[in-house]
């Protein structure tokens, strides 16, 4: 059986409470997040695993202007790339033969999924940033009484994946630096949730990320079931 897993829109809906200036509660600039809820629901066109968590934010620098070239820029850029110390140029898969980069993954799976882009007829070596991301999200399966990580970028090989990583918009539109605090609903899309979990037990563990890159804590999911979450 082929099971799809479309990653059709990470959709964010953003409850925010501002207040006014002699009412600013104090928080940490480093963000906090407390789980709220997780549920799963399905239409005609696609799945939809939801999560629900509030946050509280002592600077407001939360969230990515879509529009903004600088927000795809050096930190919050998708993927590195690696210039050659020889000639500048960017380091290939050819440059494996070589002894200053014999030690390079082989290119093969999962060092394909995970290292390596092929553009322009060429075979480009690459790390994935984590700092594009402001939201990170891991899925973890119960097997034999123990949670495992599930890689969605290399659970189907020889095919590579996304991640259900995710970017949600600015959330501050002052300008100004000041406390926000509110929920965050994170909609994970996809077909193929239950083909591929059946009724195996998962988890989920979140966090996001300030502009600063400051990390919040992390906060896990109740242990659940897709068809014990769903909804109409």
């Amino acid at each position: 059986m082929k099971v799809i897993i479309k990653h059709t829109g990470l959709v964010i809906l953003i409850a925010i409470t501002f207040w006014s200036c002699r009412e600013l509660p104090q928080y940490p600039v480093v963000p906090s997040i407390e789980y709220r809820s997780i549920y799963y629901r399905e239409t005609d066109t696609t799945n939809y695993l939801t999560i629900e968590i509030d946050f509280k934010d002592g600077d407001g620098d939360l969230g990515f202007n879509s529009k903004s070239p600088a927000d795809v820029r050096e930190p919050y850029n998708a993927i590195w790339y690696y210039s050659n110390i020889d000639d500048g140029s960017l380091v290939t898969y050819a440059d494996r033969s070589t002894p200053s980069y014999d030690t390079l993954p082989p290119y093969q799976y999962p060092y394909t999924c995970i290292n390596y882009s092929i553009e322009e007829a060429d075979t480009f070596y690459i790390e994935r940033n984590p700092n594009h991301y402001n939201i990170l999200v891991n899925y973890f399966v119960k097997k034999n009484g123990e949670f495992t990580l599930f890689d969605w970028i290399t659970w189907n090989p020889p095919n590579c994946g996304e991640s259900y990583n995710g970017r949600f918009p600015i959330l501050n539109e002052s300008g100004q630096t000041k406390p926000v605090e509110g929920t965050l609903k994170y909609d994970m899309t996809g077909l193929g949730f239950e083909v591929i979990f059946k009724r195996d037990t998962l988890k989920l563990e979140i966090q996001i990320q300030d502009r600063a890159l400051n990390r919040s804590n992390t906060v896990e999911t109740p242990e659940f079931v897709l068809n014990n979450i769903k909804i109409n």
